[in-house]
Order: structure tokens, then sequence, then C-alpha cells
């Protein structure tokens, strides 16, 4: 499935020439026009990267990114700034605060979706390479193959554990069961999405209170939701 990007610039010409640009290239795109909408966008479309004007209402750019950052559950999504300056302390600033690139309008198209894609693989390599899952009371060492709830040591199967960590890397997207199957078992046989369910209800059982963490979105697939609770 194509990548989500969240455009919040209060400029809507700038918004439609982005969505085309973005559309053109198979994205897929949300747009908002304040940081109020931002934030209603974010946990609306919960995108895989956020195009955002340094200049938005109501906060601006630098504060919405540094309330974007410190929240566990967006952190790692690349923010790439948009500004009409070119000034060495905006980008300092951005980059200080967590953003990932700056671009300058007006922008190349070549250049802005280059920039783009260097920031999408950038979140991939580092979700790949995740060694640890730390959420309340859930601590799983993937390396060491350890997990614990409440500092007890729950016993999670191969696949089992291959699940707990493609949840939580996707944990801002819903993932659907066939695309759960053919990442954990590899195949597209349609008889055998059943077990995808079998396997989701065993790890909810065996994460005790954080069990419930594991989301199940009616008619679309399986999350996993930090902000429920897991004592």
């Amino acid at each position: 499935m194509n990548a989500k990007i969240l455009i919040i610039d209060d400029d809507h010409k700038i918004c439609s020439l982005l969505s085309d640009i973005l559309k053109d290239q198979d994205f897929r795109v949300a747009q908002a026009h304040t940081t109020e909408e931002g934030w209603e966008q974010l946990e609306l479309v919960e995108p895989d990267l956020i195009l955002l004007d340094v200049e938005i209402p109501i906060k601006g750019g630098l504060e919405f990114c540094r309330e974007v950052k410190e929240k566990d559950r967006y952190r790692q999504i690349p923010i790439i700034f948009l500004t009409v300056r070119d000034q060495e302390v905006d980008r300092v600033a951005a980059l200080n605060l967590g953003g990932d690139d700056f671009i300058v309008k007006p922008f190349r198209q070549r250049e802005l979706l280059a920039r783009i894609h260097v920031a999408l693989r950038r979140a991939a390599r580092y979700e790949s390479s995740l060694s640890m899952i730390r959420s309340g009371t859930l601590y799983v060492d993937l390396d060491k193959r350890v997990v614990q709830v409440n500092n007890r040591d729950v016993h999670l199967t191969p696949k089992e554990l291959e699940l707990l960590k493609l949840l939580y890397i996707n944990r801002h997207k819903v993932l659907s069961e066939r695309a759960i199957f053919d990442q954990i078992w590899g195949s597209h046989c349609a008889s055998l999405l059943s077990t995808v369910y079998t396997h989701i209800e065993r790890l909810r059982r065996k994460l005790g209170d954080h069990g419930s963490k594991i989301r199940t979105v009616p008619g679309t697939g399986f999350r996993f939701d930090e902000r429920k609770t897991g004592r």
C-alpha cells in the first residue's frame, strides 16, 4: 500500500499543487490548513510523512513539530519543513526539534520527490532495525527474544513474536488480515487467513492487560494502539 502524506500549509494553492504532484506518484494525500486541523488529520489519517509549513497558523510549524515529536505514537513520522525563508537559523531550529528535512519554496518537483523518498526510506530502515519494544510495563527484547509483562517472563512462539513486532512497527497504521498473513507467513492463500485471527487472540491472552492494545478495526484489520491501558 502506498505511503500516506499529510500536507499542512495555509496556502491553498500550494496544498493543491503538492497534492497533484504526490497523487501523480500514487501517494495518498491529506491536507490541513492550520495546526488544529493538522492534529485532526494526524489522528485521522495517521500519515507516513508530513510536509509542514514553518509559518502555519495557529501555533506555527516549529511548535507543531515539537508537540508531535513528544508523543511516542507519532515520534517516528518524518517531517519535512516547507518555508519561503532560506535562513540558517530556521533550518537549525527545525532540525533540532526533530525535523527530517527543510525545503525552500518555490521548490523543484524532482527535488521534492527525492527528499520525500529519502525520508521514507530512512524511516523504514529505523523500523526494520528495531530491537526493543517498550510500552508501559510491556518489555520486549527482539534480539534476545525476551518478553516481559509486569516484570514476568511471557513465552511467545516465533510467529507470535513476529506478529507483535509487525503490529508495533506499524502502530500508526491499520493492517489487514491479508497484509499480516503475507508478511508473517509469506503466502497469498486466502483459505488460511483465519490463522491471523487465531494468532492475534493467542497473543492478546499472553500479553494480559497489554492485549487490549491490539485493536480490531471492524472491516479493516488490526492495529497496535499504545493509548489503550496496559498497566
